[in-house]
Parts: C-alpha cells; sequence; structure tokens
C-alpha cells in the first residue's frame, strides 16, 4: 500500500494497524476467513532470491532497530533515502522467534530463553501451520478492549497462567521448510508469510503484521493520535541480519518517560492542583526538568495533592530550578514517579508540552498476611529511636536522611529479622552521607553498640578475627540507629558456622540487558533449579540484578556448598548458553547475563532481605513471590518509603524458606 498524503490509512485499511480488527468489529462474531490457507507444499521458499537450502538453526538473534528522530522514506532531506521502507506498528509486547521443526514448537524470547510452556494455548496454533519447518519473528501480546496491546495486560496474563489470551504478530518469516531466507530481500520475506497466514480469522492467536509502504509520515501522524507505541521502518530489500543495525529504524509517538515528581502548583482556578514540577537524577543529584499541567482529571488531580502535601515536610528543590519557579512551588520529598508523554526537550533539558500519564506503579505485593503475624519489634521500640546527627542527608541534597533509614529498619523488622537473627553480618556504612565513604564493616568496630553480638572463626588464611551477629531486635535496631545503610548476611548461622543452609545465585545483567530479560531469565532458572528438587526463593537486588536463594539441608561444608553450587550454575548456564554465562568479567557478559555463584564460599554474603541498598532513594533487595517479580516494572520504586507501606498489606513471600530446604543433587562438574 503506497503512502498518500490525502489517504486515510486507518479509514482504508483499519484491520491492518493492531489487532486484525475495526473497533466496531471488536465484540461482534469473527468474520469468515477471506482467503483460504496454503495447502501443505504449496509454498516456494527455494524461488525467493537470496534463499539458500540449510537445516533451521536452533537459535536466530533477533535483529533490532535503531531509534530516528522521524520515519524515513519521506520527502524531507533526512528521510529521502531513496530506498523503499515498509512502515510497521511498533509493538508493546515480548519480542519471540516461533521455531515449528516437524510439528515440534518451540518459543524463544529475544534473551534466548525457551517459553515454550508460559505461553498458554499460543504454541498449539503454531503446531496447526501447514508447514514441517518455519522460524517466525514476531511479537507476544495481550489486546485490551480497543485491540491495542497493552504490556501490563501480558504481565498479568503471564502471571496468572496464559490460556488463550496471547496473540502472536509475525512480522518476519526467516526459515520455511529447509531454506534459510535471512539473505532473500524482506519485502519477499513478508509476502510468503502473508501467504503461510493467509486464512487466519481475524482474531485467531497468529496474526500477519501488515505495512505501509513508501513514506511513513502519514501512518506515525495516526499511530501518535491513538496513542499507540510507535513505527518501525525497515527497508524493503534488505536481508537479516541479528542485533542492532540501520535497515531497522524506530520511531516512537511522541516520548513518554518516567520523571520524579518533584513538587508542585496549586491556583484557585484550578480550585486545587494546577502543575506538578517534574524531575530526574542525573549523577545522584535532582536536577528539575519542567512543569506539566495536564493530563490529571479533577479526581486524579485530588488524590494527587493529598499525597503531596504530606510529602513536604523536609523537602528542597531539585538542581537548576529558575528563580519565578522557586517562588510558586511546593516541594516534595522525591518519593513518587510519573509517567510523562512529551514532545522534545528544551536546550537546558526542559521537557515541552508535557502530559501527565499517570504515577509509575509500584504494583503490590500479593503474598497473603498470616492470622498472627509474630511481632518482633515492639511499640517501645519504635518510640527510642535515636540517632546523631538524624537531619543528615545521604546521596545527595533531596536524598533521605539518617532518621529516615532508621526509621525504615524499625518499621520492616518484623519482617527482616526472622531472616538475619543468628546469621553472621557484614555492613554498609555511609557515615559523611556521601557515596565515595561508604564502606563495608566485616569485623567488630570501636564504638560499636554493645547489644549487637562479636564472635571469633578462623578466615580463610588461618587468622582468627572477629565477626558480628544480630541475635536480637535490640542489636538489629542499635546498629540501624548507628549509621548503617546495607545489612549482608552469610548462608549460614552462628552456631553452625560450617554448616550452610542456603545458596544464592546473583543474576547480573550485562551490558544491554533489560529488567524484562532478567525476569524472563529468573525465571527460566526457576524451572532449572526445580527440576533439580529445589525450592528457589526470590528478591530483587535492590539493583539491576535479582537474588534467587535456595534454601539446603545442613549436610555439606562450604567447600562442597560452594562446587555444588558452580555444577548447578554451569548446568543452568548450558540450558540457554547465548542468555548466561558463569565466567566473570565485564567483557564476558555482554548482552549476557552472569550467574554469580561465588556468594557461596565461606566469608561471603549477599544483601539481606528487606536490607536498603546505598543508592539514590535508597531502594530495597526486596523478597517477592514468583508471581509479583513478573507485574514489577521499576524495582527501584521498592524502596525506604514504599516498601513499609506495602508490606502493611502483605504477608512475608519467605516466611517459610527455612522449612523448604530440600538436599543437594548430585552433580558431575
Amino acid at each position: 500500500l503506497a503512502a498518500d498524503a490525502k489517504r486515510d490509512i486507518l479509514s482504508e485499511r483499519p484491520e491492518s494497524v493492531k489487532s486484525g480488527r475495526r473497533i466496531e468489529e471488536l465484540g461482534a462474531p469473527p468474520r469468515k476467513r477471506e482467503r483460504l490457507p496454503p495447502k501443505p507444499g504449496s509454498l516456494k521458499p527455494g524461488a525467493l532470491p537470496g534463499a539458500v537450502k540449510a537445516a533451521p538453526p536452533s537459535r536466530i538473534e533477533p535483529q533490532l532497530a535503531t531509534q530516528v528522530p522521524n520515519p524515513p522514506g519521506g520527502e524531507g532531506p533526512a528521510e529521502k533515502t531513496g530506498e523503499l521502507w515498509l512502515h510497521e506498528i511498533k509493538f508493546d509486547g515480548y519480542r519471540t522467534m516461533a521455531h515449528v521443526i516437524d510439528g515440534e514448537v518451540r518459543m524463544i524470547t529475544r534473551g534466548g530463553i525457551d517459553w515454550t510452556k508460559r505461553y498458554g494455548d499460543l504454541p498449539q496454533a503454531f503446531s496447526r501451520l501447514p508447514v514441517a519447518q518455519a522460524i517466525i519473528d514476531g511479537e507476544i501480546m495481550v489486546l485490551d478492549d480497543r485491540g491495542i496491546s497493552r504490556f501490563a495486560l501480558l504481565q498479568d496474563a503471564l502471571a496468572e497462567g496464559a490460556g488463550s489470551k496471547l496473540h502472536f504478530y509475525a512480522f518476519d518469516l526467516l526459515h520455511l521448510d529447509g531454506w534459510d531466507l535471512r539473505k532473500a530481500p524482506l519485502i519477499k520475506r513478508k509476502a510468503l508469510l502473508a501467504e503461510l497466514l493467509a486464512g487466519q480469522a481475524a482474531n485467531a492467536a497468529i496474526q500477519y503484521s501488515d505495512h505501509v509502504e513508501g513514506d511513513g509520515q502519514g501512518l506515525y501522524d495516526q499511530v501518535s493520535e491513538l496513542g499507540l507505541e510507535g513505527v518501525v521502518s525497515k527497508r524493503a530489500d534488505a536481508i537479516y541480519m541479528s542485533g542492532r543495525t540501520k535497515s531497522w529504524t524506530k520511531v516512537k509517538a511522541q516520548k513518554t518517560d518516567d520523571f520524579v515528581i518533584a513538587g508542585y502548583t496549586v491556583s484557585d482556578r484550578a480550585e486545587g492542583l494546577a502543575a506538578l514540577g517534574m524531575a530526574e537524577f542525573e549523577n545522584g543529584e535532582l536536577h528539575y526538568r519542567g512543569k506539566v499541567g495536564t493530563g490529571f482529571d479533577r479526581d486524579m488531580a485530588t488524590e494527587l495533592l493529598a499525597r503531596l502535601e504530606r510529602l513536604t515536610a523536609g523537602a528542597s528543590p531539585p538542581e537548576g530550578v529558575p528563580r519565578e519557579i522557586m517562588r510558586e512551588m511546593h516541594w516534595v520529598k522525591p518519593l513518587l514517579s510519573a509517567r510523562v508523554r512529551y514532545s522534545n526537550r528544551t536546550a537546558d533539558n526542559a521537557i515541552r508540552h508535557g502530559v501527565f500519564r499517570g504515577l509509575r506503579d509500584v504494583g503490590g505485593l500479593t503474598t497473603p498476611v498470616p492470622v498472627k503475624r509474630k511481632r518482633l519489634i515492639a511499640e517501645s521500640d519504635l518510640a527510642t529511636i535515636w540517632v546523631t546527627n538524624p537531619e543528615r542527608r545521604l546521596f545527595g541534597k533531596t536524598g533521605p536522611t539518617k532518621l529516615d533509614i532508621a526509621v525504615y529498619y524499625a518499621l520492616v523488622g518484623d519482617f527482616m529479622l526472622p531472616h538475619i537473627i543468628g546469621r553472621p553480618v557484614s555492613l554498609v556504612r555511609c557515615p559523611t552521607g556521601k557515596p565515595q565513604d561508604c564502606f563495608f564493616q566485616r569485623h567488630a568496630f570501636t564504638g560499636m553498640p554493645p547489644s549487637v553480638a562479636v564472635f571469633e572463626s578462623v578466615n580463610s588464611e588461618g587468622e582468627t578475627k572477629t565477626y558480628l551477629s544480630v541475635e536480637d531486635a535490640k542489636g538489629y535496631l542499635a546498629l540501624a540507629q548507628f549509621g548503617v545503610v546495607e545489612f549482608h548476611t552469610w548462608g549460614t548461622h552462628r552456631t553452625k558456622l560450617d554448616r550452610p543452609d542456603q545458596i544464592v545465585f546473583d543474576l547480573d545483567p550485562g551490558e544491554g540487558i533489560s529488567w524484562r530479560e532478567v525476569v524472563e531469565a529468573a525465571v527460566h532458572i526457576k524451572g532449572g533449579l526445580e527440576s533439580l528438587g529445589l525450592v528457589p526463593f526470590v528478591k530483587t537486588s535492590g539493583g539491576k540484578g535479582i537474588h534467587i536463594t535456595v534454601p539446603v539441608t545442613r549436610k555439606q561444608n562450604w567447600k562442597k556448598l560452594h562446587q555444588a553450587s558452580s555444577a548447578i550454575s554451569t548446568l543452568l548456564a548450558a540450558s540457554a548458553p547465548d542468555t548466561f554465562t558463569t565466567t566473570m568479567g565485564k567483557e564476558n557478559r555482554k548482552k549476557r547475563i552472569f550467574i554469580d555463584f561465588h556468594r557461596n564460599a565461606r566469608g561471603h554474603t549477599s544483601a539481606a532481605p528487606y536490607s536498603l541498598r546505598a543508592r539514590t532513594n535508597l531502594p530495597a533487595s526486596t523478597p517477592v513471590s514468583w508471581t509479583d517479580l513478573e507485574t514489577i516494572d521499576a524495582p527501584e520504586d521498592l524502596n525506604y518509603v514504599s516498601l513499609p507501606g506495602l508490606l502493611e498489606t502483605s504477608g512475608d513471600p519467605w516466611a517459610e524458606i527455612d522449612e523448604a530446604g530440600r538436599d543437594l543433587p548430585a552433580l558431575e562438574r
């Protein structure tokens, strides 16, 4: 379909944009098929120029688009390339390759993980295609009632059980019946893909992702108006090349980013909230980025104002605030984040034409609350919190205070203490509040609170050293009031020091790995550990990674535990070698996830459950259920402010971890 500025693409081809269905048809019975599906053997992949006779590969790394300011193929100097471009809707789902080999179907994620079992009925739809072999590139999504893909709905579907909720939008055909098509022109591959999928019903699980040829600006304008993700443009004659390329480009429909709400203004005309003051962190400091005064209705404005008014005490303005803004803005603690859509940024990085799209949802913690929650921190303990220099801020002028940290640990103590009492601990202390002055405290120190237990042990070098242990609520609160920011624990108890009872697998993402891909990887690791008869528990790391903790019986010493964790990590990495590595070094983990098992050696530690991390806005290393893990978009939002409130209505997903210990499997290294 050639582009024409006088034509309304969505009117002429309303079914080709998202769901394959017109808006008015969404509630109607499915249409009758307009074309019959091809007969087996009727497609001729070998006739495509560039097709090569070959066996299907086990995995193809997906091709990725390069972001550009405008769709190519237009008349502007930057867009007029002299080449034909195909323009497609940019979807909001999980990129996936469908491998169909002699009736067996595998669904491989962008990160190289096999998620066939997680995709509900979708694999069955592929098994019914009239092919012996096929590799199809596309996106998995869930559609809302307007036929538009929504990632939040996809997260919910995967967490609850996908069933028949998923759709696969196919946009490329890379292999068909013994022919490798990656060297064939894209326009030829898509034509063959359209033939393969001919006859699919409008509401079928597998849909063909159609395109517009020529100038993509018209499609982009309409996509922007509808609030869709954007446009992906592909050179019509391009071969398929794994990795990020310039023969595929993408343009987002306006820009959408998350900003910290740093303040607000009020007015009589607005009868309350008038605008939000937006900011973002840069090198640990909060910088002002402008006002947003549209996008919230009266109810939302009332709710926002009520929440923000409670955050004004002790707040400081961010950097770079214009003088006239300083006079009118009510500053708040930088604890809430909003999603804002805007056109572009000014020379001084302020957002233009910003529209509020909603608060960034922290999500809920859905672990059931026990009927009787054991109280370890008494009300009298909370009343005795005392901190030197309570107003000293950590990590910048708008950061939390020492008192904020002490209060956090008091509030989460009932949940955190069961996981650290009796275990040797190491601490991260930040006495000046500056990140560069933070340090790791493993041994007893001068001025240490007397309620903290101290014991002696011989280290790996044969030296006798003193170590620390939290034995009760009094010692725990004393450390929290003493300026401790992080707690790290050994995988054992002080009284049984050489009989560890936990293994930790730290999933550390390398360059180019997104949070979504780390979650994919964690779910894959869970399945591998369960297949070995183990019971894995999961928590956010407080950074970009995920910690998976496995309780074990005390039948092995540290050496054997470390050997077993190494063997298990090697086995897990071998199940998806393009995704995982067990080799240290940043150069080994580009586009991969490092499975760090070295925390399972004697004297090594990992962040304790519910421990804060010494980073901007103090995120917590938060235990979550496996279901909740998949609904988290921004793990940094589980922090010193949000987490105590979330735990008020939730139980501890790790409450039964000590009862879940299993014998380690015997594995050959």
